[in-house]
């Protein structure tokens, strides 16, 4: 998709905490949740709950309502916020003795995110938003009406209501919506352990370059701690370098296995008659290597000291960008993806499903026998370790 697009600010709260307070909060400021001690959440003051000002006005909040669903953004005057309050919330399970720490840092880092791309980040509580991110997901991947919606308004809607997360991104100069996030809540197969799926991120085009998804993720991490949440679960087409870099690198996750054409055939313009092979992504959200990354300090492998201790190439990018692969029985293994697989899917589909046959016999088959991804390059390299071998990752930077 190119261009922005414009979409009708929906019915929703938002919530930033404010420094004074006993001040009402000033609309100017950009709407965010601020996590302290136990669980929070938001709940707007009506007539009925002044009351609960007392037991919570230490943290105040405001929750603009605005009901312009089918208008566009610029057409409908901007209400002044409701003035709310963060109480604390019933839902949430154990969390590690440093949790309060770790989720206020959390908030920090996502405060911090979401002012860098200058976006409004609000948790959509109704189905007005969540048509807003239905929309926003279906022009991003390019879905038309014979395809079907990737997320139904309804599905978006049943999700918040059991607990799941559906989130946009809004430009607070118009109200459009340039971002949305939906996940679900999951529970591991083996030993029952609940974590958050995160099924879909999407940005318009034009806004990629700001921060806006790195914002997104960083608000889900402190949205899923502060309900006692410390996992988040996604998968991405391991082709696609910017996400591989983004996933790994800055992101801080790991990568923990592969699954060959997960979803199957896809009706959209980005997966329509191609392999849906996937990465499974697994986002510790409390372990040291995420909380480096959030304060900006992510890792990355140094690939010429790795070459020199003896790490060798098994897959790589030819002139023509055509794939190479190599055997080798080397400990560690090097991996190089395209620079951008989507326009190659475009110009050459060919050359493009010998993209996805290589990447399956190198870094599938790899992960399949137990090999561990233990870092990821900005230049577009993965590296595979054994499973007994040593995190290659350099210190955080």
């Amino acid at each position: 998709m190119t261009g922005s697009m414009s979409v009708p600010s929906p019915r929703m709260q938002t919530a930033r905490a404010v420094t004074q307070p006993r001040k009402a909060p000033d609309p100017r400021q950009r709407p965010y949740q601020l996590v302290i001690g136990s669980s929070w959440s938001v709940r707007p003051i009506g007539p009925t709950a002044r009351s609960e000002r007392a037991s919570a006005s230490h943290v105040r909040a405001f929750a603009p309502q605005t009901d312009t669903d089918g208008l566009p953004p610029t057409s409908v005057p901007v209400p002044r916020p409701e003035i709310g309050v963060l109480v604390p919330s019933s839902r949430g399970s154990a969390r590690p003795a440093d949790g309060d720490a770790v989720r206020s840092e959390a908030v920090t880092n996502a405060v911090r995110a979401a002012e860098h791309a200058a976006v409004d980040l609000v948790d959509v509580e109704d189905h007005h938003g969540a048509r807003a991110a239905s929309r926003l997901f279906d022009a991003v991947w390019g879905r038309d009406a014979t395809g079907g919606s990737i997320l139904a308004p309804e599905a978006l809607t049943a999700n918040v209501h059991a607990g799941g997360q559906v989130s946009l991104a809004q430009d607070p100069s118009d109200g459009r919506v340039v971002a949305a996030t939906a996940a679900l809540l999951g529970r591991d197969h083996p030993d029952g352990a609940v974590f958050l799926h995160s099924h879909v991120t999407g940005v318009v085009a034009d806004e990629g370059g700001r921060g806006v998804g790195r914002a997104m993720k960083w608000h889900q991490r402190a949205w899923a701690l502060n309900r006692g949440i410390t996992e988040v679960r996604w998968t991405f087409d391991p082709l696609i370098r910017r996400n591989a870099v983004f996933n790994l690198a800055i992101l801080g996750a790991s990568a923990h296995g592969y699954a060959e054409d997960l979803y199957g055939t896809m009706p959209d313009a980005r997966n329509r008659g191609l392999p849906t092979d996937r990465l499974l992504v697994s986002w510790e959200l409390t372990a040291p290597r995420v909380r480096a990354a959030g304060a900006g300090r992510s890792a990355s492998p140094d690939i010429d000291a790795l070459r020199g201790a003896g790490a060798e190439v098994v897959l790589d990018v030819a002139a023509d960008a055509s794939p190479i692969v190599h055997d080798s029985d080397a400990p560690r293994k090097l991996l190089r993806v395209p620079e951008d697989i989507e326009g190659l899917r475009g110009r050459d589909p060919d050359m493009a499903a010998a993209w996805t046959s290589a990447i399956r016999a190198t870094l599938g088959a790899a992960l399949d026998a137990g090999a561990r991804l233990s870092g990821m390059s900005r230049d577009g390299w993965y590296v595979l370790s054994r499973p007994a071998g040593v995190q290659e990752l350099a210190a955080p930077r």
